[in-house]
């Protein structure tokens, strides 16, 4: 499924079932079949996710042992500004009891795997964990896939808990097109010598576009304007 084919059958998704069968689908094309969609903030349980499929067993010894606390995916995450692979995390400096972690997560079909924070308004943090039980795959090939996929669905998941009406944002004329230089991959550079402004001049607004959107990314903004209908696909 190619990715603005997903955003445009997870639009007109009628149900978070639907949602979350379209995204295990998309998921399925890179090689990887398991994902946790959960809150990062707060002391909760990762049983009370907002979806996964991990396994069960796996998901009850977490929770028999505390291992949310000292998850060396959830802590990176908590700062990170970019999706990452648990590769990066096993070859960075972590304690030998997050580095078991890791490897018992691992015996339990969970490989391969990355992590996609999401950055939400008033310092909320939600993300993805998405991982392949088999193994073998390469998240590098597919890290746009990723994680335009896990911002799609985490900005359908949300409109959805939150159907009552809004006013759209009102983007200009030129917000909109350097919206859309940015889901082609342009970078402020290349969009500036596109629209005829200064690198300065994309710079003020993207700023513009990622207040109103109240979004923190360029990616992000790209994802939910496409949401919105601000944008063609």
């Amino acid at each position: 499924m190619r990715i603005d084919d997903f955003i445009a059958a997870t639009n007109a998704a009628s149900s978070q079932t639907e949602l979350i069968r379209l995204f295990e689908l998309a998921l399925g094309e890179f090689g990887y079949d398991r994902f946790l969609y959960s809150s990062l903030r707060g002391r909760g349980s990762d049983l009370a996710a907002l979806a996964r499929n991990y396994p069960d067993e796996w998901m009850r010894i977490r929770e028999a042992r505390n291992y949310r606390v000292n998850d060396p995916l959830r802590q990176r995450a908590g700062h990170a500004r970019a999706p990452f692979t648990w590769a990066q995390v096993m070859q960075s400096k972590i304690s030998r009891a997050q580095r078991l972690l890791m490897e018992e997560a691992h015996e339990f079909g969970l490989r391969d795997g990355v992590a996609i924070p999401i950055y939400l308004p008033q310092g909320e943090i939600s993300g993805f964990g998405i991982a392949s039980s088999v193994g073998g795959t390469d998240p590098n090939a597919h890290w746009t896939q990723l994680y335009v996929s896990g911002l799609q669905l985490h900005t359908v998941w949300s409109a959805m808990n939150a159907p009552q009406v809004v006013a759209l944002p009102r983007l200009k004329t030129r917000e909109v097109e350097v919206l859309k230089w940015c889901a082609q991959g342009k970078s402020n550079w290349a969009i500036g010598e596109i629209m005829g402004i200064s690198e300065h001049g994309v710079h003020y607004h993207l700023r513009n576009i990622l207040r109103k959107l109240q979004v923190d990314s360029r990616t992000t903004a790209v994802v939910k304007a496409y949401h919105l209908g601000l944008i063609s696909l």
